[in-house]
């Protein structure tokens, strides 16, 4: 009898060990997708496409002074049809053939030099699961070259 019992009560203390470990991992795991959803590390600019708001009725001083968004880069206004690139760290406007090749040399805003983050190297979500340092280490190649 009281070996029945300390072995159910040691069947209790695993199964209660186990479902805490897995209540933190989840949790844990919920946490770090929360804060790298909130970072959003992935997300450089937003694309979207020029469109002139239609008014129903006549047009007035008001519709002809409607600005559009412009270009630091080539100095010109968006025209209807173009696509734009809207930086998400400060909301700065650039035409996509514009700041593409900006991109492409340098991680900062073209106009108030707020630092971009860099593109991260294939899946993002993958970030979730792996620390950095492990991710890191199977891409440089270290175990690679021991194979």
């Amino acid at each position: 009898m009281f070996a029945e019992s300390i072995i159910s009560f040691s069947q209790l203390i695993g199964e209660s060990v186990i479902i805490a470990s897995v209540v933190v991992f989840c949790l844990r795991l919920f946490l770090r997708l929360a804060c790298f959803l909130a970072s959003r590390p992935w997300l450089r600019y937003r694309t979207f496409t020029v469109r002139r708001r239609r008014r129903w009725g006549k047009k007035t001083a008001e519709d002809e002074d409607d600005s559009s968004p412009y270009c630091a880069i080539c100095l010109q206004d968006a025209a209807e049809g173009e696509k734009m690139r809207r930086l998400t760290v400060c909301s700065h406007c650039f035409h996509a053939e514009c700041i593409d090749p900006w991109l492409e040399k340098r991680s900062t805003c073209p106009l108030c030099r707020a630092q971009i983050p860099p593109l991260p190297t294939g899946n993002p979500l993958i970030a979730l699961i792996f620390p950095p340092g492990v991710i890191e280490l199977f891409t440089k190649g270290t175990f690679a070259s021991d194979v």
